[in-house]
């Protein structure tokens, strides 16, 4: 096994979490409910949003590769639009270009490229 197929957050209301990955995405979740939302992304795997058992809050990080820094810069104006935290403008970290936009749930969306 060398693969990832899917990503799993716990939040702690999957229906607020899916408005703003819905919205965040520009797609729909192919389920959602009181207590999970799932969607498909166009890579082929998916992001589960499932209710969190309890107070416990564990924070995580989804990476979202982009090919090349416009695209990053890009994404970030996109993202401002429609309504992401963003926890770090766009800058280059060498061998990247990225930004950081939070979640409802304080989850961390690294939005990055490999600079040539």
């Amino acid at each position: 096994m060398s693969e990832i197929e899917d990503i799993l957050l716990a939040v702690a209301d999957p229906e607020i979490s899916a408005r703003f990955y819905a919205n965040l995405l520009g797609c729909r979740p192919v389920m959602a409910g009181p207590d999970r939302a799932l969607f498909k992304l166009t890579s082929g795997r998916a992001l589960g949003l499932l209710r969190r058992a309890g107070d416990r809050r564990e924070v995580c990080e989804v990476d979202f590769p982009l090919e090349g820094a416009e695209a990053v810069d890009q994404a970030h104006i996109d993202w401002w639009d429609r309504g992401a935290r963003i926890l770090t403008p766009p800058m280059d970290a060498a061998p990247v270009r990225s930004f950081v936009a939070g979640d409802p749930d304080g989850h961390r969306l690294r939005v990055y490229a490999v600079m040539a």
